[in-house]
């Protein structure tokens, strides 16, 4: 299987990379920064990075970001960049990466937790997760030529407790290996329209 990872440079991304090439996969690993890169955000970039890349059988995106800030501080700007970037990068990816996928393939987008569960700060984060757990459950009944669409939400990662571990207390934090492994699961399986949580 030829896998492209979207976000290989991240942590969860790295896991991903290393699970798809555990089990045997040609893996393409990108993001902003590598050769072709990508900007999941700019249409255009990613329109060019497909038409040098190839066609895959699975393309998997591991990155998205959103602001965090309370909603009486928020302002339309804080919104506008979750939409931009988490929301519409990834439906970036399908659009335009749905050419260039094979037969039988699959896409996986990622969500994460704050879906079901907001936290403090997380009122942008939790919208746009709503809004791609939305299109992944619609987009999979309108992929033509068998390919499959879902979509892995996790808890926050062991790995970036430093980072994020403050806004998410008692919460029980996932391994960023079974994230990764929830992304094979998609891609090799026969699923689609399915929300793999990993909480």
């Amino acid at each position: 299987m030829r896998v492209l990872v979207v976000g290989a440079s991240g942590t969860v991304g790295q896991a991903t990379v290393k699970a798809f090439t555990d089990q045997g996969d040609e893996v393409v690993a990108t993001s902003r920064n590598s050769s072709p890169g990508i900007d999941i955000t700019d249409a255009d970039s990613v329109k060019e990075f497909f038409n040098q890349a190839g066609s895959f059988d699975a393309i998997v995106a591991t990155l998205g970001s959103a602001p965090f800030v309370h909603l009486k501080d928020a302002n339309t700007e804080d919104f506008q960049a979750g939409l931009n970037n988490k929301l519409q990068g990834q439906i970036n990816l399908v659009l335009h990466g749905l050419p260039h996928l094979a037969d039988g393939g699959s896409f996986t987008l990622i969500t994460g937790i704050l879906t079901q569960h907001p936290v403090e700060k997380s009122v942008v984060a939790s919208t746009v997760n709503g809004g791609l757990e939305a299109f992944t459950y619609a987009a999979s009944t309108d992929l033509p030529r068998g390919i499959r669409i879902n979509t892995v939400s996790p808890n926050v990662v062991e790995e970036s407790l430093d980072t994020y571990g403050a806004f998410f207390p008692g919460s029980e934090p996932v391994s960023a290996q079974s994230v990764a492994n929830a992304f094979v699961r998609s891609a090799h399986g026969v699923e689609t329209g399915q929300i793999f949580k990993v909480w």
